[in-house]
């Protein structure tokens, strides 16, 4: 009878979920928020009620992915990595992109993002987190 070690979570990887888990929720309060402006009277009179609507729910499902994506990571699913990756540099690609439409030359959206994206990423590539996703 052979025993077999669990792989203990890097505490790295763990404050990546935790961000993960935060965006997440966040996203999901915001969808919320965003449904409840279909009630605003410019929303009403403007005819954009629907468009608010469903704008909130797609927010508010990508929050449910991005937590989806987050317990995946934590329980070591390399495709949860990856996939966390790629949104976490699709979000930081769409921040990029609000600064250019936007024109105001507000980089701090950016910035935030960046830091972000950096603090979700580099733990789950680099050092024990890269060690943890190899299953070593």
């Amino acid at each position: 009878m052979t025993k077999t070690a669990s792989r203990r979570r890097p505490g790295s990887v763990t404050f990546a979920v935790v961000l993960m888990y935060i965006g997440g929720i966040a996203q999901i309060a915001l969808g919320i928020l965003a449904i409840f402006l279909r009630y605003v009277p410019e929303a009403s009179e403007g005819g954009v009620a629907l468009t608010v609507t469903l704008l909130g729910v797609a927010m508010i499902l990508f929050g449910l992915f991005v937590i989806a994506l987050a317990s995946g990571v934590a329980r070591g699913s390399r495709a949860s990595r990856i996939g966390a990756t790629v949104v976490m540099l699709l979000a930081l690609l769409l921040a990029v992109l609000d600064l250019v439409v936007a024109g105001d030359g507000d980089w701090s959206g950016v910035a935030v993002q960046l830091v972000v994206a950096a603090a979700v990423i580099v733990p789950l590539w680099t050092g024990p987190g890269r060690r943890y996703f190899a299953g070593v």
